[in-house]
């Protein structure tokens, strides 16, 4: 028998499947304590500056050709907290009027200084050119100011061609001069980034908040890159950059490390400094390398010198780049989710990091991992035919990474807590003026209850509302939990699952029901059934849908099929598969079908005779043609057989 990792609940004992007893329970007459989590309102940690993330290389462009309504829909669930996320920084590309790899990504990138002392809106025809300038992440920083956002950082991947020792913004190659600023224009490139700062702001209307000198200044490749050492950021940071801001009263705070690896080397010669560590507002670093136990931790004393000086830590770059271009399915699901909630949470707490970034939150591109929210399309922009054509895909990253952004504002702190109130649970706390959010990740394969103690000067809700992403669902608001005099609540936390807990007074909407192909469907969870069908509880399997006849169905609705590539490649468009884990008694045929229990068949599996007792899966192809399951649709199992009792149901789940 296949083990399933639902946990069953009943007087007072809490059993696995597998016979594993949890925390808790009560045992041949012994009482366990239940585990308890402490959050000290008390004890106050660092400020959060918010999550954030990249629009480098033309990634508006792509939100802006899918038009309304979904041009707006794609930014709501990035930056808005009532409809999505709640994103509260922007990551632009500083343009360097170079290409990635030949034309690629949209084409070049504009410069605000083509050439020496040549600045583009003191031209005469800056007019007619204004409009198109850098015009995708223009419009991205306004819509995102619409909703919210008030910080804008600008990070520089190269100085212009002009300013290099190659003449060049990506590498000449090993052969080549070095891909590097030449030493003579250090001057010339803190001008030129205090000239972008208040440029951007006098000609449209945007205050770059923070400015990144360099972006991994390890890097030499074929896209634009500048290689740095830590002692030249020292020199230009104390020399150039920091006076030259201060004299020119640009507004702007210095971002400075951006490295690959997640610590701060970087920009440890210059906050060791005295005199340049006065201009160093920000320490940066990516999340790429450096980061152990599986990536969910940084590596002990990454950011020892920093923490010593009390310097703001910001991660400002990290995706995932999985298997070969991400073709393993789990990459885009619930496993991969927790991997990332579990990750901010030890940053936040370990780090005491102020801000977390993703890569491209929205994008159209190759499927390597990099998105929360893909757009499918007929041409990915490496193709130099980027057309999108109106279909995503929501990636549990997407919700796992919200349950922290959407709930935890620019400006909340971080609170004392207990960290890990259980083994395979983390748990960190957030409070603001009156509000607070406590973010509970259970990476155990079954549920486990905790009682949450709020001390510290507290405030007193009446109740908590719980909202939960887990392999089965996407952020889900779940019904209101009653607090002790508002000191205390007890909440059971599904297995592989986050759930951000608020005061009553603080809930938001649950997000709009949109399903997807990595999430799991269990029977008793559907949006509608058949009559005669029932729930069941099992000491093995937890619930479970009984009583299946011949005609009886079982619904999820709204379904994001999209085109059917599970893993998002143009290559793999089609194979898509749908798992049925049922116990056959009579059995028979179970069909897949869309919109309605007569609805167009997308897949049919069979299943032989059996026990009722021995727990099988059954798997069909699912037809994504156009006319099948394709984008959104309700998913109906609709059982097929002779008289009698056909099948108990457990689970529906999709594969590549």
């Amino acid at each position: 028998m296949r083990r399933r990792t639902k946990w069953m609940v009943r007087t007072g004992t809490a059993i696995l499947a597998t016979g594993t007893l949890l925390l808790g329970t009560a045992v041949s007459g012994v009482a366990h304590p239940r585990p308890t989590a402490v959050v000290d309102f008390s004890d106050v940690r660092q400020t959060i500056d918010g999550f954030g993330g990249s629009f480098a290389f033309h990634k508006a462009g792509a939100i802006q050709r899918l038009g309304e309504p979904l041009t707006s829909r794609m930014l709501d669930m990035i930056f808005d907290d009532r409809a999505g996320i709640g994103l509260d920084i922007v990551r632009v590309m500083v343009g360097d009027g170079g290409t990635w790899g030949d034309q690629l990504y949209d084409g070049p990138t504009q410069t605000i200084e083509p050439a020496p002392g040549v600045f583009v809106w003191d031209q005469p025809d800056w007019p007619q050119r204004k409009a198109a300038f850098d015009a995708h992440q223009i419009w991205l920083m306004r819509e995102a100011h619409k909703r919210g956002v008030r910080t804008f950082l600008a990070s520089v991947w190269s100085p212009p061609a002009w300013m290099k020792q190659n003449n060049s913004v990506v590498s000449s190659g090993p052969d080549g001069p070095p891909n590097k600023i030449r030493p003579d224009m250090y001057q010339a490139y803190a001008d030129y980034l205090a000239e972008y700062v208040l440029g951007y702001e006098h000609e449209f209307g945007i205050r770059i908040t923070h400015v990144s000198p360099t972006n991994e200044p390890e890097v030499t490749t074929g896209y634009s890159s500048s290689q740095w050492t830590a002692e030249e950021l020292r020199v230009l940071v104390r020399d150039h950059l920091g006076p030259t801001f201060a004299r020119r009263g640009v507004p702007a705070d210095i971002v400075l490390g951006e490295g690959v690896n997640f610590d701060e080397r970087f920009a440890q010669a210059a906050i060791s400094d005295p005199a340049a560590n006065a201009y160093v507002d920000v320490v940066a670093a990516h999340g790429y390398a450096g980061l152990v136990d599986e990536a969910t931790r940084a590596a002990p004393g990454a950011f020892a010198t920093s923490q010593a000086l009390g310097k703001t830590i910001w991660q400002t770059e990290y995706m995932n780049q999985g298997a070969p271009r991400d073709r393993l399915f789990v990459n885009s699901t619930i496993t991969d989710g927790l991997r990332y909630a579990t990750l901010i949470g030890n940053l936040f707490d370990e780090t005491r990091l102020n801000a977390y970034f993703w890569w491209w939150p929205v994008a159209n591109n190759g499927a390597d991992g990099s998105d929360l929210i893909r757009l499918v399309n007929t041409g990915t922009p490496q193709s130099g035919n980027p057309t999108e054509n109106g279909q995503y895909r929501i990636f549990k990253r997407y919700y796992t990474v919200g349950q922290y952004s959407r709930f935890v504002d620019r400006g909340d702190v971080m609170i004392g807590a207990t960290k890990a109130p259980a083994p395979g649970v983390t748990l960190t706390a957030y409070k603001g003026h009156r509000d607070f959010s406590v973010v509970v990740v259970n990476n155990n394969p079954g549920d486990v209850t905790i009682d949450v103690d709020l001390t510290g000067g507290a405030p007193r809700p009446r109740a908590v509302v719980p909202y939960r992403t887990s392999a089965s669902e996407n952020m889900k608001r779940l019904p209101d939990i009653h607090t002790r005099g508002g000191r205390s609540f007890t909440a059971t936390l599904r297995g592989q699952s986050v759930t951000t807990f608020v005061p009553e007074w603080s809930k938001l909407p649950g997000l709009p029901d949109r399903k997807d192909v990595f999430s799991t469907y269990l029977a008793e969870e559907n949006d509608g059934q058949s009559r005669g069908l029932k729930v069941r509880a099992t000491p093995d399997r937890g619930k479970i849908v009984t009583g299946v006849r011949d005609g009886s169905y079982l619904r999820w609705a709204n379904v994001n099929f999209a085109d059917g590539s599970a893993a998002g490649f143009a290559d793999q468009k089609g194979e898509l598969r749908l798992h049925a884990t049922v116990a056959p008694r009579a059995g028979g045929v179970i069909e897949a079908r869309v919109d309605g229990p007569r609805g167009p068949l997308v897949g049919t599996m069979t299943v032989a005779p059996g026990s009722g007792t021995d727990w099988v899966t059954a798997t069909t192809w699912v037809d994504t043609s156009p006319a099948g399951a394709n984008g959104f649709h309700d998913l109906y199992l609709v059982f097929r057989g002779a008289d009698g009792s056909l099948f108990d149901v457990d689970t529906a789940a999709f594969s590549d």
